[in-house]
């Protein structure tokens, strides 16, 4: 363990900090699950990373927001208790930057189906917030042996993205504690702990001593944006409206990035969409009710037909 400022400690072990999620989201009894992260080469150039959950074929693979990584789904795998993998999008957490800086979904799209067929070539269920649950959807004309299911978190076409996934520039920053605090800031929802996690996790040190994210994104002058794609928001809308597999939409019932308008939107251009509604989960579902949606998530599994081998 190497010392890197007042406060935080360098991790020896990426995954020390498991049981201390498990305990904070309220799962207790019985031995953690094993987790481990592995990487795959794809066509597109580089590799994807992901972190693996339990013993077994993964069920179920968790795609994470813009500005986040696969360790945003670490209660969420605990609380599920099923084989799984959170992928790392291209850009983020420990996968590779895309060259062209470009993070729509589907330049995301052809990468992160090569990782779910290396990782998860049985998985029935696809769990994606935001820009993650977009790639999910631009998945479905180009990759469709890849998506059995698709449960969309919080996310719609054209929905802002999750807490804090925007930002104007480029960041860097004097310290972890500094960095701390502007995620603070961005993340009202996550406990200290939780966020001082997320640091640990995601923050490195340039040669220059400045302190960045891992994600590429965060390293831009600007955000991606969603438009830049052929047919954008309205493509994905598209999309939704003729997945032939079961989808779903979990949302929260209060402060999430949702409104009434996108929800008749949905009736009207996806009307077989099932709509979960978790109480009291606020914006961030992942953070504030993983119990809740890793249970919702099981529903889905449970009273879905699996996938035909």
């Amino acid at each position: 363990m190497v010392a890197v400022s007042q406060g935080f400690t360098a991790l020896g072990d990426e995954f020390a900090l498991v049981a201390q999620t498990a305990a904070e989201a309220g799962i207790a009894g019985g031995p953690l699950p094993r987790v481990r992260r592995g990487w795959v080469n794809v066509p597109t150039g580089g590799h994807v990373s992901g972190v693996f959950w339990g013993e077994g074929q993964p069920e179920l693979v968790f795609l994470h927001d813009i500005g986040e990584s696969a360790r945003a789904w670490d209660a969420v795998a605990l609380a599920a208790g099923r084989p799984s993998v959170a992928i790392d999008l291209p850009g983020h957490g420990r996968s590779d930057w895309r060259r062209d800086g470009r993070y729509e979904p589907g330049k995301l799209a052809p990468a992160v189906a090569e990782a779910i067929r290396s990782f998860a070539p049985r998985a029935r269920l696809v769990a994606g917030g935001g820009l993650g649950g977009r790639t999910g959807l631009a998945l479905h004309r180009r990759y469709p042996a890849v998506l059995a299911g698709l449960a969309l978190v919080n996310t719609l076409p054209g929905s802002p993205g999750g807490p804090g996934s925007a930002w104007t520039g480029p960041e860097r920053f004097a310290s972890p504690e500094e960095a701390l605090a502007a995620l603070a800031a961005r993340r009202p929802e996550h406990s200290g702990q939780a966020l001082h996690r997320e640091v640990l996790y995601e923050l490195v040190q340039n040669t220059d001593g400045a302190w960045v994210w891992r994600h590429h994104p965060g390293n831009l002058r600007a955000a991606p944006d969603p438009g830049q794609e052929a047919g954008g928001d309205d493509g994905l809308w598209t999309e939704l409206g003729q997945l032939a597999i079961p989808v779903a939409l979990i949302r929260g019932d209060w402060a999430g990035p949702l409104t009434a308008d996108d929800l008749a939107r949905l009736r009207q251009r996806a009307p077989r969409v099932r709509v979960i509604t978790l109480q009291t989960a606020g914006a961030d579902i992942p953070a504030t009710q993983p119990a809740a949606l890793a249970a919702a998530l099981d529903q889905l599994l449970t009273t879905e037909p699996a996938r035909q081998q």
